[in-house]
């Protein structure tokens, strides 16, 4: 385990990748490009592909998702993949007006304000403004402002 970061460019990562197994990747693409605002990087021969965001990366494989108990796993709140944003509220807004299936809408926790989406192949993708973020985002009523040590709204 290294002790502290490496500072070699020739060690640095480039990004992350996780590979969604899909069943129509033609649909896929349409959902994230369509729906999430993601470009599609690259397509390899109609059963791989590569999408992308504000640099964040999906790739999609056409092969059958994993089985699981959907409905299990959307009661308990699980997630795919989180993706931290700017501005939680702002993105939400855009999703629902494109038709994006909700699996819990627009919320504030502890650590920060968050929404989960479902894709057609039932991935479920948390959205996540940290506190740090909300300090610095305008929500529609009112300016985040630090009180004795936390954010309050």
């Amino acid at each position: 385990m290294l002790a502290h970061p490496t500072t070699e460019a020739s060690e640095s990562l480039g990004h992350i990748a996780p590979v969604l197994r899909v069943s129509d990747i033609s649909r896929s693409l349409a959902f994230y490009g369509d729906r999430l605002g993601f470009t599609i990087e690259f397509v390899y021969e109609s059963f791989y592909a590569g999408v992308c965001r504000d640099g964040c990366h999906i790739h999609l494989k056409c092969s059958p998702p994993p089985p699981r108990d959907q409905t299990a796993f959307e009661r308990e709140e699980q997630i795919d993949i989180h993706i931290s944003v700017q501005s939680a509220e702002t993105l939400s807004e855009r999703f629902a007006s494109a038709g994006v299936p909700f699996v819990v809408p627009l919320r504030r926790m502890p650590y920060g304000t968050e929404f989960y989406v479902r894709d057609p192949d039932g991935y479920v993708l948390g959205f996540v403004q940290s506190h740090a973020d909300l300090h610095m985002t305008q929500t529609s009523n009112q300016a985040m402002q630090p009180t004795a040590g936390r954010f309050d709204a």
